[in-house]
């Protein structure tokens, strides 16, 4: 029975039929995609939250390339005040009173203050030369008293001198003259007599025997004459010449023993002075006007105070020119090769905080510091670097610590990484990088050193991922890291790094020694064959 208001009966068509089919097949799938999401969302583990300063943005940048190190600002134009004392030694009656070149301080002016010139900035224990100063007043003494007794003898043999030959032999002389006048006048007296007598003789008016009387009277009186003359020629030829030379010997020996007592004497009173000048030396007198730096030793754990024994020669202070100021900076032997004169310095004072100071490198010591004991021998060695400051002002005063940022390249458009995101495994380098599901990935990167705060991404990273910055994440949530990935070559020229993750490890024998074994709930890692045995 049709029905006048009954539409026509339109025939179902095969295609409407398919395509109902699909859509219903389609509903179907997706509803049960939902539902498995949403019971793997509610079994499965949920990831901690990751705040916005735990990670951090790779980013590209024109890097100053530096190289830091610390180091202790001076001048370079030091007064250095040294300890001044000497080792000495007295020797006493077969006792020693000796002074080891070593004392100790008694009282400091303040580090840092101004001083004029002959002020007292140190006061040293003198109580060693002390003893000895009053043992050499009495040496001096006696040697006195001796060179005053050998000049007195030389003055009585110089007078004993004068008066033999003034006094005694002319004396000698005249005496021998006298008896040979006499004898003269006795001769001739007896010569007039004995011609008298002989005239008488033959007359007959004299005896024989008186006749001959008057003949030994004669000859008496020749010998008398005789010796008298020999006597006076051999005073004047022998006697008195040999005399004469006797007291000049003795004159020159007492001469010789005046000089060596006048040497000794002086030996005793420059080391009298000596003494004296070593008392003086253990009060320190600033030797001009300016600020009073302690000469602080920390290579050698010395430090000027009171009570530190110091020893000759060892600086005890600077005075110091505070406007030719410098930083000796220490170098690490890894990077000292990237240092050369005239590279420009970013300073900063550890006590002036908001300030830099420009610095040029000035020169790099060719030999390394030397160790402070046997014990460091075998330890980095590090090299000093004097660095002058450009701006310096009166803030900065010797002795502060610094650091130095010594800008060794220039790298423009290139890509940087913060020091806290890199982990570094053995000789390998790796940081974790955000997955598009929040997961991470561990990656192997390579860095070179950048600035004090970055590091030049080499390889392994783009521009704009997400790595983590700290790391302890990872060590109380290992759930994090669900893949590991590997540089296959480390190329520094090489625009994209190239990887070879744990998935696709095991089916490229080549690159990959064998899968590592995971532990449940980690990754598999698998390395490269190049890094077999790390």
């Amino acid at each position: 029975m049709r029905f006048p208001w009954s539409l026509p009966m339109i025939p179902r068509s095969d295609s409407f039929g398919l395509l109902r089919k699909l859509t219903l097949a389609a509903l179907f799938l997706g509803t049960c995609a939902l539902g498995a999401d949403r019971l793997r969302s509610s079994w499965g583990p949920k990831l901690p939250e990751i705040a916005p300063e735990e990670v951090e943005t790779v980013r590209r940048v024109s890097l100053d390339v530096s190289v830091n190190a610390p180091g202790v600002i001076e001048s370079s134009s030091n007064t250095k005040v040294e300890c001044e004392i000497e080792r000495l030694e007295l020797r006493v009656q077969g006792r020693s009173i000796v002074s080891n070149g070593s004392t100790r301080i008694l009282t400091l002016a303040p580090d840092g203050s101004m001083v004029k010139k002959g002020d007292v900035i140190c006061t040293l224990e003198s109580s060693q030369f002390d003893e000895m100063l009053r043992t050499q007043r009495i040496n001096v003494e006696r040697a006195k008293s001796e060179e005053l007794q050998a000049q007195m003898e030389l003055d009585v043999a110089r007078i004993a001198l004068e008066e033999y030959r003034n006094g005694t032999a002319k004396q000698q002389i005249q005496t021998l003259k006298g008896q040979i006048a006499l004898a003269r006048t006795d001769a001739a007296r007896l010569t007039s007599r004995l011609e008298w007598a002989r005239k008488m003789f033959d007359k007959g008016y004299l005896s024989r025997s008186a006749m001959r009387s008057e003949e030994l009277s004669m000859q008496r009186s020749d010998i008398q004459f005789s010796n008298s003359e020999n006597a006076l020629r051999t005073l004047e030829k022998y006697t008195l010449p040999k005399l004469e030379h006797q007291f000049r010997t003795r004159i020159i020996s007492l001469q010789r023993v005046l000089v060596s007592e006048k040497e000794r004497t002086q030996r005793f009173v420059d080391r009298l002075h000596t003494y004296e000048k070593m008392i003086e030396k253990c009060t320190i007198r600033a030797p001009h006007d300016g600020m009073l730096v302690y000469a602080h030793d920390t290579d050698r754990n010395f430090r000027v105070e009171e009570g530190a024994d110091v020893r000759q020669g060892q600086t005890l202070f600077y005075l110091p020119d505070l406007n030719r100021m410098q930083v000796m900076a220490r170098l690490s032997e890894s990077v000292v090769k990237q240092v050369s004169p005239g590279m420009k310095v970013r300073v900063e004072v550890e006590s002036i905080t908001g300030r830099t100071y420009g610095g040029t490198v000035e020169r790099i010591a060719q030999f390394p510091i030397p160790p402070s004991s046997w014990r460091s021998s075998n330890d980095i060695k590090n090299y000093y670097c004097v660095v002058r400051i450009d701006d310096a002002d009166r803030d900065i005063r010797p002795g502060l610590n610094a650091e130095v940022d010594i800008l060794t390249d220039l790298v423009e458009d290139t890509i940087v990484l913060s020091p806290d995101a890199v982990e570094v495994e053995g000789n390998l380098e790796f940081c974790y990088v955000r997955l598009s599901n929040g997961t991470f990935e561990k990656r192997q990167i390579r860095t070179r050193t950048g600035d004090p705060s970055s590091l030049e991404v080499l390889a392994g990273l783009n521009e704009g991922d997400v790595v983590l910055r700290k790391l302890k994440k990872v060590e109380d949530n290992p759930e994090f890291v669900t893949n590991v990935a590997f540089l296959d070559s480390i190329r520094p020229d090489a625009d994209q790094p190239e990887f070879r993750n744990v998935e696709s490890s095991e089916k490229d024998e080549t690159l990959v020694a064998g899968p590592v074994p995971a532990a449940e709930g980690e990754a598999n890692l698998a390395l490269p064959a190049s890094t077999t045995g790390y």
